[in-house]
């Protein structure tokens, strides 16, 4: 019975390595967004001080550069364990404490609100689509739902990697 136990905690340790591994590249291609949104920016201010012309497309891309970044970058920020915390008490209790509130607050709390956030955001995104929503601003960008897409997937990875990071809670610690 031990080895079919081993081996599920393995293969669910595997699950979790692979879902960390997609986030990782998730969080790298955000900071590739980043680097695309200052070069933006500064582009933008540069034609507008410079050149005195500007466009309301370029404008509207770079905020919704800056809510992509946010959305994808999450998860990455909450595998790196940057996320906000109370951290007052957490670091005093010992690592058994710890792992316990950290199953808690992952599968009470981080996953099944993800989820719930990210089931109900669906709708925006739906009738976005079928509104054929765009910008109200003349020049303005059109079709708003594939940015609205972002709002569920990003609350997706959120509860996927808050998935394996109470899965790792719940595992012995591996060496």
């Amino acid at each position: 019975m031990a080895l079919s136990t081993d081996r599920l905690a393995h293969a669910i340790g595997t699950l979790a390595d692979g879902i960390d591994r997609g986030v990782h590249v998730m969080g790298r291609a955000c900071a590739w967004l980043t680097l695309l949104l200052v070069l933006l920016v500064a582009g933008d201010v540069l034609a507008r001080y410079i050149w005195h012309v500007g466009s309301i497309a370029e404008q509207q891309l770079e905020w919704h550069l800056l809510a992509v970044i946010a959305m994808l970058s999450a998860p990455f920020t909450l595998q790196q364990d940057e996320n906000v915390r109370v951290d007052i008490f957490y670091q005093g209790f010992s690592e058994r404490t710890r792992r316990r509130i950290d199953i808690l607050v992952f599968f009470l709390l981080v996953i099944p609100t993800s989820v719930f956030i990210a089931y109900v955001s669906m709708r925006f995104v739906t009738m976005a689509y079928q509104m054929g929503e765009g910008s109200a601003t003349p020049g303005g960008l059109p079709d708003l739902f594939i940015l609205k897409a972002f709002i569920p997937l990003g609350f997706a990875l959120i509860a996927l990697e808050g998935t394996a990071l109470g899965i790792r809670a719940l595992l012995p610690r591996r060496h």
